[in-house]
């Protein structure tokens, strides 16, 4: 027997007002006692509440979206009647006193049926996530049915995509993520036009949306001062009657830092076992063309001097606008700059060149007013970000890197010494 019943919002505690952010079952359904029936979220946390009678769902009052207070009608539910424990012994003896009433027949022997167990296949409407997990799957291309939750009654988290994720990294090399877009219909609200892609810029969308999803990005800002460093490259420009760019200068402080900080040149195994440390320092350079951004790399930056780097910092962009860089210039980079220090803004986050753990990005040099002996003066600041993978690269490694760095760029000495060829 059951009893069409009505369940109202429990005590919500010290919340007056919460937002339902999902309803767990569908009219029709059977649900339990402790079965979750919606998800409400408050600032702090996300509380389920359950339908706290056994029956079938006969229509839910709320939706995504509402806002619910204590003592509002949520669920309608055909409840099942218990009986108490008098009503079922009066029930008992009744049912007794009846079959010993019954005519005594032939013994007939009935072949018993074993119970047959009804297997609950798992589908997106009855997935429990919250819509931050939601959303955090479709930007992996995640289904949601795929993944095991480890919150209350089976609830996914965030932390069971990241695990998910991390094992078909682990376990399946070929796995690939799904790269997808909404399918918006955009001239319903003006002119459009279509733009076909270039291979080349399909294949630098797949590289930097596949960084970005496998490497845990972090990036580390400072300011740096290259006041002293600009004074000395305009000085050694006249001198030499030559045009050496602040890049050059930068680049060689960079491997001078690296030296210092091994990890920075590393890359991680294929199989995420190994960190393989690089005696060499190769550094790619980000460089601007009709097509989009072509990494290059200068190679043995350790072995040459500023005005080579210079003048192969010149030679690869060069080549990289008119696409004719050889396949060798594009590979073997141990540690990359991105800079746009000749076109403004001010801090950024670059994205990580698989298979390197680091990429350096540089901004436009501004003045900034500071006190120096008690004196104002206009120190010349170059803005750098440090983007890292935090699964190889701690915090604080990044930032002694980024203070070593700005120290090195102060090193007048040993840009001096090696502006040329011994």
């Amino acid at each position: 027997m059951s009893e069409l019943r009505t369940i109202n919002i429990p005590d919500l505690g010290e919340v007056e007002e919460v937002e339902v952010i999902e309803v767990c079952v569908k009219s029709g359904q059977e649900v339990g006692t402790e079965d979750s029936i919606i998800i409400l979220e408050t600032d702090k946390a996300a509380m389920e509440i359950p339908a706290s009678v056994n029956g079938t769902v006969k229509s839910i009052l709320v939706k995504e979206g509402d806002i619910v207070k204590e003592g509002m009608p949520f669920l309608e539910i055909d409840a099942e009647i218990v009986k108490s424990k008098s009503e079922k012994i009066i029930e008992s003896e009744s049912l007794e006193q009846e079959v010993e009433d019954r005519p005594k027949k032939a013994e007939v022997e009935v072949p018993i049926k074993k119970a047959q167990i009804q297997q609950v296949k798992k589908n997106n409407s009855s997935i429990h996530s919250g819509p931050a997990t939601r959303k955090l799957a479709r930007e992996f291309g995640i289904n949601l049915s795929d993944v095991t939750g480890s919150g209350p009654k089976g609830r996914i988290l965030k932390e069971d995509l990241h695990i998910y994720v991390s094992n078909k990294l682990n376990n399946n090399t070929n796995y690939e993520f799904q790269f997808t877009q909404p399918d918006i219909d955009y001239s319903k609200w003006g002119e459009i036009s279509t733009e076909k892609l270039s291979k080349f810029q399909k294949t630098a969308l797949k590289n930097l949306h596949t960084s970005w999803i496998n490497i845990p990005h972090v990036t580390q800002h400072d300011d740096s001062d290259i006041t002293d460093l600009l004074l000395l490259r305009n000085e050694l420009n006249e001198s030499h009657k030559v045009k050496v760019s602040p890049l050059a200068y930068i680049i060689k402080a960079t491997v001078e830092t690296l030296k210092l900080f091994p990890i920075m040149n590393t890359s991680l195994s294929d199989n995420l076992d190994n960190l393989i440390q690089k005696k060499y320092y190769n550094i790619g350079i980000a460089v601007d063309t009709p097509d989009g951004l072509i990494v290059p790399n200068i190679k043995n930056v350790d072995t040459k001097s500023i005005s080579q780097i210079s003048d192969e910092i010149g030679e690869l962009a060069s080549l990289a606008k008119d696409r004719k860089l050889k396949v060798d210039q594009l590979k073997g980079a141990s540690f990359t700059i991105s800079s746009l220090s000749g076109i403004g803004g001010k801090y950024f986050t670059p994205i990580i060149n698989p298979p390197e753990v680091a990429i350096l990005g540089l901004s436009k040099t501004y003045d900034n007013l500071s006190m120096v002996n008690n004196k104002i003066t206009t120190l010349k600041q170059l803005p750098i970000s440090l983007s890292y993978d935090h699964r190889v690269i701690n915090g604080a490694y990044a930032a002694k890197f980024i203070t070593e760095l700005s120290n090195q760029l102060k090193q007048i000495k040993l840009f001096k010494k090696t502006f040329k060829d011994s």
